[in-house]
Formats: C-alpha cells, structure tokens, sequence
C-alpha cells in the first residue's frame, strides 16, 4: 500500500513540473508589445547619410540615431538631484548623425536634418535646447535643411571648420559662348520616396510623348516620377 502512495506521490510532482516547465518553455508576446522597425532611416536621411559619406572622406565615421546622453553628459560635482534633472532633459533625444575621428572615435560634430517638422513650436523649442546644451558642451551642431539634392562642395564649406582634415572639391570651370560658369560637384539625384537613383525618361505616350522626366530607377517596384521642365 506504502508503494503506490509513493507512486501517486511522484506522478503528482512529476505533473507539476511539467506544467512548470511548459509554462516558462515559451515567452509571450502579451508580455512585450513590441514590433521591429522596418528601416533605422527615413528616406531623406538614408539618402543625406550617402551625401555626408562623400562629403567627410575616410578620415571620419559616420554614426547614426546617436542617443545625445552618450555624446554629451551633465557636469560633475551637481548635486544628485540637478544631476538627474539634467540628465533627463537629454535622455530622450538624439542625433541624427554623429561624426567622429575614425582613428580614436573622438566625437567631431553632430550633425541634424531639419525637415519641415523642425517649424513646430515643439521641435523649435527641442533645437533651441539641444543648441545650447551643445555649445556648453563644446560638442558643435550643424544644422542641415533637407533637400532632394545637394551639393557635396556645400556640404563641406559647412563642416570643415570642424573637421579640417576635409579638403573642398574644386570648382570646375564650363566655357559657355559668352560666358563662363562655374560648377560644383553635386550628389545624384534621388526618388524622395525609397532614396533610388532617379533616372531620365522620355513619354512614349499619351499627350507628353517625346519628353523627358525622372523616374525611380526601381519601378515598377517603386512608381514616382518627377517633372522636367515643361512635362506634367
């Protein structure tokens, strides 16, 4: 009689370590109500970090979605409390870019895009913090305005004063008839919405046959197109 109480016994325990184990086997997704992002970048980003990846050279690495908190920090001997507050103030921001030597990777500059989102009274009032908590940190920040296109010569006139190992393209020179212009190196041109090269087209039909436009490269996968002069 002992042994089958001992037997009932051990499958009890048995049983409900089974159901322990089973319960811990797999994680619930209840539990953590996260999603992966599709890209680390918008498009305009994505295709201002090939700009900025031509403009710095190798001599510089280029960081991206850079917390401010690990660029810049609060300074010593605050107390505790006005320590955190300025800490917290910095917590939940970043940079769009951080360009640092690739020797050492010494922090260089920040780097922000300024989109139309940057005209709201919150974003400004964000810029207008995040500027002057750079300057006290001795950490510059330029500030870039997003474009379709840009130029690289630009682009470097803007950053060299803080990275002088940068040497500007140098101008060319195109002879016209009665004149001559000047030009500078500039970055292709890219689909605003996927950052594919956009390529020129010419209408083989419908009431704009014969002209030209630009057209992402990736189509049909992607389908923007753009105006070139006088084609609508």
């Amino acid at each position: 009689m002992t042994w089958i109480i001992i037997f009932i016994i051990a499958i009890v325990i048995i049983s409900i370590i089974v159901l322990v184990l089973s319960k811990n086997k797999g994680i619930s997704t209840a539990d953590y109500p996260y999603r992966r992002q599709d890209v680390l970048f918008s498009p305009a980003e994505r295709f201002f970090l090939g700009v900025l990846d031509q403009a710095v050279g190798e001599k510089v690495k280029i960081f991206g979605k850079v917390r401010v908190a690990d660029a810049i920090t609060p300074n010593k001997g605050m107390s505790r409390s006005d320590w955190q507050k300025a800490f917290n103030k910095i917590s939940g921001k970043h940079f769009d870019y951080l360009l640092c030597n690739k020797n050492d990777l010494s922090i260089l500059c920040a780097v922000e895009l300024n989109d139309s989102s940057h005209n709201s009274k919150k974003r400004k009032d964000r810029d207008i913090f995040l500027e002057g908590a750079c300057k006290a940190a001795s950490v510059p920040l330029i500030q870039i305005t997003a474009k379709s296109t840009y130029n690289i010569t630009d682009i470097q006139k803007t950053i060299i004063p803080y990275i002088p190992s940068i040497q500007p393209e140098k101008e060319l020179q195109k002879e016209t008839v009665n004149k001559t212009e000047s030009s500078t190196k500039t970055v292709d041109k890219r689909c605003p919405k996927c950052s594919s090269l956009l390529i020129k087209r010419t209408a083989k039909k419908g009431k704009n046959v014969g002209k030209e436009f630009w057209a992402c490269s990736e189509f049909p996968k992607c389908r923007h197109i753009e105006s070139i002069n006088s084609y609508k």
